[in-house]
Formats: C-alpha cells, sequence, structure tokens
C-alpha cells in the first residue's frame, strides 16, 4: 500500500513534504479521486481539511498519494497485515510425514498406515517415506512394490500428489484426501 522504509527496525510511511514526487494522482479521505494535480495543491487540500498527505502507490504514474489521517492509515495497514496473516494460517494445509523401515512387521505397518487415514481424514498431505540403509538398498524394487500395494489396500479416500519414488536410499511419496 504504502511507501515503506526500514529505518531501524521502525518503519516510516512518506508523507506531507517527504513526497518527493512533483505530480500526483490523489485520493480523497473518502476513497474518491480527486484526480491529478500537483503536489503543492494536494497538500493545501489535506492542510485545509487538517488531514496527511500519503504516498500510497509510488510506483503508479503518475503515483497515488491519499489524503488521510497519518495514524489512521497506520491502522490501516496493520489490520490489512494482521488480517492477511490470519488468512495464510488458516489456507495452509499441514503435511505430516509417517516414516517406514522396510523390514517393518505386517502389524506395525498397519498401525503406521492406520494413523495415515486418521491424518487423511482430517484433511492434512501426509508424506510416506521408506528409509533403506546398506542391503537394504538391493531389494528396492520389492520393498518399492510391497509399500504401494499395502497403501493401496489398507488406505481409503485418497490420490497421490506424487507417486512413489525412489529418491537415493529412500521412497518417497505425497498423499492428498479424495474429495
Amino acid at each position: 500500500m504504502g511507501k515503506i522504509y526500514k529505518n531501524n527496525q521502525k518503519t516510516m510511511i512518506v508523507s506531507n513534504h517527504q513526497i518527493k514526487f512533483d505530480t500526483l494522482r490523489v485520493v480523497g479521505p473518502d476513497r474518491v479521486q480527486l484526480g491529478v494535480m500537483s503536489k503543492k495543491e494536494a497538500l493545501d487540500m489535506a492542510k485545509a481539511e487538517n488531514l496527511d498527505l500519503v504516498l500510497v502507490v509510488e510506483k503508479a504514474e503518475p503515483p497515488v498519494a491519499r489524503i488521510i489521517e497519518l495514524n489512521k492509515y497506520k491502522y490501516e495497514l496493520q489490520k490489512n497485515e494482521k488480517e492477511m496473516a490470519k488468512k495464510a494460517r488458516a489456507a495452509k494445509i499441514d503435511t505430516k510425514e509417517i516414516k517406514f523401515k522396510p523390514n517393518i512387521c505386517e502389524h506395525d505397518l498397519l498401525i503406521k498406515l492406520n494413523r495415515a487415514q486418521d491424518f487423511l481424514e482430517k484433511g492434512a498431505k501426509v508424506k510416506i517415506t521408506i528409509q533403506m540403509r546398506g542391503r537394504e538398498n538391493a531389494n528396492r524394487s520389492e520393498v518399492f512394490n510391497h509399500f504401494k500395494e499395502a497403501i493401496e489396500t489398507h488406505l481409503d479416500n485418497f490420490k497421490w500428489d506424487s507417486n512413489l519414488a525412489l529418491n537415493g536410499n529412500r521412497i518417497i511419496g505425497l498423499l492428498y484426501k479424495d474429495g
């Protein structure tokens, strides 16, 4: 919104005589465009209403300034930042990771897959990681097929975001809820 400079962790908004442009597109306090005018005319209008002239968009041609009380403008910026952060947190999808070893017994495999199903039902993505060490790397294709089959038979309502794939000494895949 406004041109903000970082000065020792304080934000400085360009306003009134700090504005370095000669011509500005001016927006009134009620957000109505007042047109393109000189900086002096805009400052006179702002002073007549006991308000400040605040630079909102510097990179526009001509730059946009708004007649508004400076503290009110700072408050609006803070409010918008909080709202954007809140929306970002709400839109964030959690990714849960479940790690396996190739020599896992059947019961432990089922328990971990049930846990993955719980994560999927709660709307989280699930990253499946199968870590292989040493001699376990010799049977990569068998391990790959075994886990792919186990996942597809024991998990319901899921789709692959990225299919199981060999990645060095790991097999990695990403699941998400279908529907």
